[in-house]
């Protein structure tokens, strides 16, 4: 019989909206743009990943769904994001620590989600955690499949969403 391996959390997150956000050509930087409008607007990104700047494959933001009016009606206004930044459905973050600098546990991961029609949009390694982007009605059930998975901590408890990052918006 094989040890699972170990990991000392789990953490859900809220539902997120998933914002797509495309780079045609390389003579706007639009992601940077893109950036700071969430700023400009004090819009947190609660997750953000992206193969490369200048890259034809879009980079993946998720934000509050609270905020999504406030950013489409900024992106509508502006000329060079108009058209290259795409909403999506709503997403969830599901993050584990740590890894122990093992990048098997992400393809561990990705196997269970894979055999369970967990659809994956987007992923992130740092040296303390995992992290995945999947669907916010299947975000338990991912849950639930890496705590049978991984060996937890006894005193975790079962996951569910529990943190936001905000922060309050000043008045126009």
């Amino acid at each position: 019989m094989t040890k699972e391996p170990s990991i000392n959390g789990l953490k859900l997150s809220e539902p997120l909206i998933a914002i797509w956000v495309h780079e045609e050509d390389q003579t706007v930087d639009r992601l940077s743009l893109f950036c700071r409008l969430l700023a400009k607007t004090e819009i947190n990104i609660a997750f953000m990943t992206s193969t490369s700047v200048i890259d034809s494959q879009p980079a993946l933001c998720c934000i509050d769904p609270k905020d999504q009016a406030v950013a489409a009606e900024w992106i509508e206004q502006s000329e060079e994001l108009a058209g290259s930044v795409r909403f999506g459905g709503s997403v969830g973050v599901i993050t584990f620590y740590p890894h122990h600098f093992s990048l098997k546990l992400m393809g561990l991961a990705l196997q269970v989600f894979s055999q369970n029609g967990i659809r994956v949009y987007g992923m992130a390694s740092s040296i303390a955690a995992l992290s995945f982007v999947v669907d916010s009605d299947r975000l338990e059930d991912a849950g639930r499949l890496l705590t049978k998975t991984f060996a937890l901590p006894a005193n975790v408890s079962p996951p569910k969403s529990d943190f936001r990052v905000r922060q309050e918006r000043r008045p126009l």
